[in-house]
């Protein structure tokens, strides 16, 4: 409980940085706490909207819950935003869920 506490007093200390809260989604998701992972991922996206990152991991939490549509658009958006980023690794994995869950490569 030790590592949460210092990413919560973390993400407290700067309420405009979306690291914080998308570092303690990844670590709820390591103790498997679903439902907060997607609260702290909802948060870093609510920092910064274009965080990307946490559009990847936020689909990754709904494939667990069981929520593929929402998985797929968490996707989607995300894949666009790294496109307008140029960030080739995260668009190929973005792309490879999509891939997946539509039977198609999107654009």
């Amino acid at each position: 409980m030790e590592k949460e506490a210092e990413l919560r007093a973390r993400m407290q200390s700067d309420p405009k940085d979306p690291f914080w809260a998308h570092a303690l989604g990844v670590y709820l998701m390591g103790q498997q706490r679903w439902t907060e992972a997607e609260e702290a991922f909802r948060e870093a996206l609510h920092r910064a909207p274009g965080h990307y990152a946490s559009y990847y991991q936020l689909g990754l939490v709904y494939e667990v819950l069981g929520r593929e549509d929402e998985a797929i658009e968490a996707f989607r958006e995300g894949h666009r935003l790294a496109m307008e980023a140029r960030d080739l690794r995260l668009m190929k994995d973005f792309r490879a869920k999509l891939s997946f869950y539509l039977g198609i490569d999107e654009p």
